[in-house]
């Protein structure tokens, strides 16, 4: 290419055509980019102590549970005992009646 013979032309009314116009529609991409990074820093962020809420509070309702089963068996207990004594008083009241 022979470029001996070019000559530049400056036309000014050319600088406008490679202007950039801001429009709101050019930020949905980075607006959304931006939004999912901030969700996955809050999940990255609260996930550890969410996890940890659940397995103390799966600890915590287990052990409810088992006292409630303690409960329940010291009360069966007590009544077994109850049967046992009224049980006894009946067989010394019919031995002493005879």
């Amino acid at each position: 290419m022979d470029f001996s013979g070019y000559t530049f032309n400056y036309d000014p009314s050319n600088l406008w055509v490679f202007s950039y116009t801001f429009s709101l529609d050019n930020l949905i991409l980075p607006a959304i980019v931006i939004a999912i990074s901030i969700v996955y820093c809050m999940i990255y962020v609260l996930m550890p102590y969410l996890y940890g809420y659940v397995i103390l509070s799966e600890q915590e309702k287990a052990k409810n549970e088992k006292r409630q089963v303690i409960k329940d068996l010291v009360l069966m207990n007590e009544i077994q005992t109850e049967l046992e004594k009224e049980i006894e008083q009946s067989l010394l009241n019919v031995a002493m009646t005879k």
